[in-house]
């Protein structure tokens, strides 16, 4: 009796193993959509209906995108000679020129743009943290420690600036030659009253966190953290603006990455070398997908990107000009990878390019200061209608001015 009894369980498992087959597949047909991710770089994907494109590989836990493009903009060697030969540049650069800038002294207010910077002001050789207008005027000091304040990141509001200092470093920190750098947040409606108590530290840990960027209302933080033990690979953290429920949403060679998030907090722009290049990456926050903004052979550094992603600004390095100085201009290009277009055209090294929320207007650093007029440039910081020819210079003083945030 036994073995009949086992028999039967035998053929009823039988015929209902290609029942479950059977609602399986059909399961799979209605309820994954065709065309989801694939991560082979040969096949076709269709991410969402923003992106569209081929998938080249997995940066954290999203798939990197290389949107389909019209080849438009600066992506190769060949596309870098035309852009030079067609803006005089080779001309240039093969000779002893005189480099000049041209650009307006701002001794009048302007738009009224809040300023942070890393700066050694008031205190050579202290690079801390300071509040400054478009006129360069009167800079606030917001820090006044020994140590190396830099990285800040203002919300749009003005209510709270975020910087990256070793104020705390570890005395027990292994590396003697990496200090532990961590996330410190001022808030400005108590600065400078005697209820404020000094800046909050917002991460704990024994790792070098930097380059930390906020959202317009300071709910979401994004930062480079590296670890003592494998310096060469930090990862980018995605954070609450409390620097808590960190996720990481790229971890494959990011050094020199200095990532932005937009001020609705959906957009993550970085730098990184995913590909075997320096290219630009955009990490869209709800669909989950990198997309590989630039995916050319020559060197973009430092993205920028405005409240809702529309614009976006980085740094291409063209060349070196024959004063061994870089001839780095700034470029803008929408999320999708389209459309690259040049906004600076010089010849000095234009940098750390920073976006108002509107995407108005744009500060940057540039070498094309002649202070002493002996021909001996000086970094400044200096400011610009996006779409207009004018630029302004905002440094009154050649002191050190970097890491600008608006």
């Amino acid at each position: 009796m036994g073995k009949t009894k086992k028999k039967e369980q035998r053929d009823e498992l039988f015929w209902l193993f290609p029942v479950l087959l059977v609602v399986a597949i059909i399961a799979i047909t209605v309820f994954v959509k065709p065309g989801s991710f694939q991560e082979t770089g040969d096949t076709q994907v269709n991410p969402s209906d923003q992106y569209e494109g081929q998938a080249s590989g997995v940066q954290g836990e999203s798939v990197v995108i290389v949107p389909d493009r019209d080849d438009t903009g600066v992506r190769t060697a060949e596309d870098l000679t035309e852009t030079l030969e067609s803006g005089g540049y080779l001309e240039e650069v093969d000779v002893e020129t005189e480099m000049t800038g041209m650009y307006i002294d701002r001794t009048e207010p302007g738009p009224g743009l809040d300023i942070v910077i890393t700066s050694d002001i008031m205190e050579e050789g202290n690079k801390d943290i300071y509040l400054i207008d478009e006129t360069g005027y009167n800079p606030t000091r917001l820090t006044d420690w020994p140590s190396v304040e830099s990285f800040p990141a203002i919300t749009s509001d003005g209510k709270r600036v975020y910087f990256v200092s070793d104020r705390d470093d570890d005395p027990n920190n292994p590396n003697p030659y990496t200090k532990n750098t961590e996330i410190y947040m001022i808030d400005m409606e108590l600065f400078g009253t005697p209820s404020y108590e000094g800046p909050t530290r917002l991460t704990y840990n024994n790792e070098t966190d930097y380059g930390v960027s906020v959202s317009a209302d300071g709910s979401r933080m994004v930062y480079v953290s590296q670890t003592k033990t494998n310096p060469d690979n930090p990862f980018l953290i995605l954070a609450d603006g409390d620097a808590n429920n960190g996720q990481v949403i790229a971890d494959t060679l990011l050094k020199n990455c200095v990532p932005k998030i937009s001020g609705d907090g959906n957009y993550i722009v970085y730098n990184s070398m995913f590909d075997g290049e320096m290219d630009i990456y955009l990490y869209d926050v709800s669909e989950g997908v990198t997309v590989n903004l630039t995916n050319s052979d020559i060197p973009e550094y430092f993205p920028a990107i405005n409240y809702d992603g529309s614009v976006i600004v980085y740094e291409k390095l063209l060349g070196i000009t024959p004063q061994n100085e870089d001839l780095i201009e700034l470029y803008t290009i929408d999320r999708d990878g389209v459309n690259e277009q040049q906004i600076t055209f010089n010849r000095f090294a234009d940098t750390f390019p920073a976006i108002t929320d509107d995407g108005q207007y744009l500060v940057f650093v540039s070498k094309r200061w002649d202070f002493d007029g002996d021909d001996h440039f000086d970094e400044a910081l200096f400011y610009m209608e996006m779409g207009g020819e004018e630029v302004y210079k905002i440094t009154k003083d050649p002191f050190y001015e970097e890491q600008p945030d608006v």
